[in-house]
């Protein structure tokens, strides 16, 4: 079924983006997957994780921050007012002073007349949804990552008791040897040979041991711990995951990255226009009570105003040419967005073909490794029937173990491999199993 899901891939193309219509919503294309990975250790990491990565609150204070602009970029929309009080003492001569006080009042309003202002609201809402897609691209990357630690803390400690197997074996041979060796039966280079061995075996022993630890503080890492985890016990199984039917498109193209990339494109279109409109004229209408501009004064022919209501168009008619490049930025800003976004439907396509790939190959390979295993399982059994009857000797025998160590160490890395590669599948299909 995932040869065919692969082909269907290959052979349906990566969609036209121009014409792609707006993904739905984050919260309804990604799901929380790992409740249905039947491993209790893991969902309970998952959801510790969850709560306690530091890459997820980043990204949840860089949403705040975006719902913080979008209220900036409403005041303008808005009427501002201002109150003040003025005090002045002065005169036109040395013969005589003049005292004055006031509390001036205003309340301005700007026109939006060509769509600055909400264009620049458009932007910010815009931003806010990118925004809150990183942080579901935050969360599932912090869940893969989390998922891939378990996967390899479960595959070192697989391999660890393959390896302590084999060790036990190696020094059971490495007796043996140095029997037969007193007896007369071995050559002084066999005991090397079999102490060269168990040498080996330690240090691969070691090297899963210190896999154990490593994979721990990992975990701890990824879940805003400042040591390791706890180590859990082992039952002997990797991860188990369900089996997948095929991956639907909608998947694809409703990940999260997607959708940031969209909706940071829409930004860019909208501060095209922010930029375009920032160049017309401007209307503005100001009330106020209790003073003035100097300026109000003139044109009303008065030296004082008890309230005033004014309307006024302004218009700059040369301003360097700082307009023109604020038009030609956001231009560039716009073109290099929709590039972006037609880069990450791409890789998501590529990456999701890819990862079917990978993980028709792992589940190949993990069944092999599996047949491998039965099979020097057998011959085991087999060997310890034949000692039992005096046909082979327990060198013999300790070899057939340490055949059986192996293969169980090669089943503990294909099952890895083919865990990890449904995890990357999960990744690519937006965190939808």
């Amino acid at each position: 079924m995932i040869t065919a899901a692969v082909l269907a891939l290959a052979l349906s193309g990566a969609p036209d983006t121009s014409r792609a219509p707006p993904p739905p919503p984050v919260a309804a294309l990604t799901p929380a997957w790992w409740p249905q990975l039947d491993d209790p250790v893991l969902r309970d990491l998952l959801t510790r994780a969850s709560q306690g990565s530091l890459d997820l609150k980043i990204a949840v204070a860089r949403l705040e921050r975006a719902g913080a602009d979008i209220d900036l970029a409403r005041a303008g929309q808005r009427p501002h007012a201002t109150v003040g009080a003025d005090a002045a003492i002065g005169a036109a001569n040395f013969s005589s002073v003049h005292k004055g006080a006031g509390v001036p009042a205003s309340v301005g309003y700007e026109v939006d007349l060509f769509g600055r202002l909400k264009a620049s609201v458009a932007a910010a809402r815009s931003d806010q949804a990118a925004a809150q897609a990183d942080v579901e691209v935050a969360r599932q990357l912090v869940m893969a990552e989390t998922a891939k630690a378990y996967v390899d803390l479960r595959e070192a400690q697989a391999k660890r008791a393959a390896t302590e197997g084999a060790l036990a074996a190696a020094r059971r041979n490495e007796e043996l040897v140095s029997k037969r060796r007193a007896e007369g039966d071995a050559l002084g280079d066999d005991v090397q040979a079999a102490h060269r061995d168990t040498r080996a075996a330690l240090v691969e022993t070691d090297t899963a041991r210190r896999g154990v630890e490593s994979a721990c503080i990992r975990l701890g890492q990824l879940l805003g711990q400042d040591g390791p985890i706890d180590e859990p016990a082992f039952g002997g199984a990797i991860l188990t995951t369900p089996a997948l039917e095929g991956l639907p498109s909608e998947a694809v193209l409703g990940r999260p990255d997607i959708q940031a990339a969209q909706a940071r494109l829409q930004a860019a279109d909208a501060r095209r226009a922010e930029a375009v409109a920032a160049t017309r004229p401007r209307f503005t209408l100001t009330g106020s009570l209790g003073g003035g501009e100097p300026d109000l004064f003139y044109l009303l022919d008065v030296r004082a105003l008890a309230w005033s209501v004014v309307g006024g168009l302004t218009h700059e008619l040369y301003d360097g040419g700082a307009g023109k490049a604020r038009k030609r930025g956001a231009t560039a800003d716009a073109t290099l967005a929709e590039l972006a976004y037609r880069k990450a439907v791409g890789d998501a396509w590529a990456q999701a073909r890819l990862a079917l790939g990978a993980l028709d190959q792992a589940t190949i390979a993990e069944s092999l490794a599996r047949e491998t295993l039965a099979q020097a399982e057998r011959t085991r059994a087999l060997g310890q029937t034949r000692h039992g009857e005096g046909e082979i000797d327990g060198g013999a025998l300790t070899r057939l173990d340490a055949a059986v160590s192996a293969a169980r160490a090669a089943l503990a890395d294909a099952s890895a491999a083919r865990a990890r590669a449904y995890l990357d599948l999960i990744l690519a299909a937006g965190g939808r199993a």
